[in-house]
């Protein structure tokens, strides 16, 4: 069988620039946020049954569209502010792109992929939830969750153009998501978080965590974007629950309560642009901006300016948040000095500078967009990082 076209690496940097460049939810434009819209998206459908259980009478399409139906009229009923859009809402086959398109044009604030999990007929099947965000990991489970959801595309005409060559067969292809900067990793991540905290308190209580996948659905989502995986319907006991209307509703209503939370959260911070994530991969681009141009100043506006007297506090600059440590001294910092480094729940956020007031880190802020352009200034009291406002 010849192998089928693959995008070089070059060009996938540029696709991937544009992609992560598209239109900012509406709701982000401005002052303050609100989350305004949201998408479900019921996965499979149409001639792409899905997983289907051992004795193939439950087809996951099916499923999830029943409860992607119930969230969405959960949210309508409470929210009646909130636009709800889905990718599908009857028995039809979606391609996986135009899923992702169905989001980025309605602009929409957050991203919700339901889905059932399965495993080969020759394996014990597990049972239990878990949530995906867009990334990479060596998890051989993972990656075959991630090869089952992506497989979808070979239904699809010419899906080797549309997804620039990648091949879900080919192990290779997942080099094509080392690539890829997902600038709404921390929202996404605590949508993820949300919804395994209410998915386990049942009816499918078996929490098995927050994974992290190369799965196309979520690759060109230009807003925080979750896969959940409601349970297994391989698994005798969880194919019982999914099998159940009355237990269908209460997993769409577990979904809801993080839905709630995360639009509560959402609600309550300031638009800003995402910080940069750590690059994945030892390409490196180099922004094509020539040392000696000169910085433009700004007018300096005559105010007085907050200053930190407390040891424990002060302004920096951060520079990307990301799931994992980083050694001091790593090429990740773009030889940046002076980086610390901050916990918050399962996420780093790093910093560069240590300032007293605000308009001194603001004035260092142009040097350090020169090699991270998403920075911002933030304000660090007693190891809690907060965006200045």
């Amino acid at each position: 069988m010849p192998k089928r076209p693959f995008i070089s690496l070059l060009s996938f940097v540029a696709i991937a620039a544009v992609a992560l460049s598209a239109a900012i939810p509406a709701s982000a434009q401005g002052g303050g946020v609100a989350l305004r819209s949201v998408v479900i998206d019921a996965g499979h459908g149409g001639n792409d049954p899905g997983a289907i259980s051992t004795d193939g009478k439950l087809q996951e399409k099916s499923v999830v569209l029943d409860i992607a139906l119930t969230l969405g009229n959960l949210i309508k009923a409470s929210y009646p502010d909130v636009n709800v859009i889905y990718t599908r809402d009857r028995d039809v086959f979606i391609p996986l792109n135009t899923r992702a398109d169905i989001a980025n044009k309605n602009h929409a604030d957050l991203f919700i992929s339901l889905h059932c999990n399965s495993v080969p007929k020759n394996k014990t099947a597990p049972s239990g939830c878990e949530t995906y965000v867009m990334g990479m990991s060596k998890s051989e489970s993972n990656m075959e969750v991630s090869r089952r959801e992506n497989s979808v595309i070979l239904l699809e005409d010419d899906y080797s153009t549309t997804y620039q060559g990648y091949d879900p067969d080919n192990p290779e292809s997942f080099i094509f998501f080392n690539l890829m900067q997902n600038a709404y990793f921390e929202q996404s991540l605590l949508m993820a978080e949300l919804c395994q905290k209410h998915l386990s308190k049942g009816p499918i209580s078996t929490n098995r965590g927050i994974k992290q996948g190369a799965l196309l659905v979520l690759w060109r989502t230009t807003m925080p974007s979750v896969l959940v995986e409601l349970g297994f319907i391989t698994n005798k006991s969880d194919r019982s629950t999914l099998a159940t209307k009355e237990k269908r509703t209460q997993l769409a209503s577990r979904v809801f309560a993080a839905f709630e939370e995360f639009k509560e959260q959402y609600d309550n911070t300031v638009a800003e642009v995402p910080s940069e994530p750590l690059e994945t991969t030892t390409v490196k681009v180099t922004p094509t901006v020539k040392e000696e141009t000169a910085v433009k100043e700004e007018p300096v506006v005559e105010k007085a300016e907050p200053v930190v007297d407390n040891p424990n506090s002060f302004y920096a600059i951060q520079i990307f948040a990301v799931s994992r440590n980083i050694a001091s001294g790593s090429s990740d910092f773009k030889g940046l000095k002076e980086i610390e480094k901050f916990k918050s729940g399962n996420i780093f956020k790093y910093t560069t500078g240590h300032f007293k007031s605000e308009q001194d880190a603001q004035a260092a802020l142009s040097s350090v967009r020169g090699k991270f352009k998403d920075a911002f200034v933030v304000k660090v009291d007693d190891g809690k990082v907060e965006k200045v406002r």
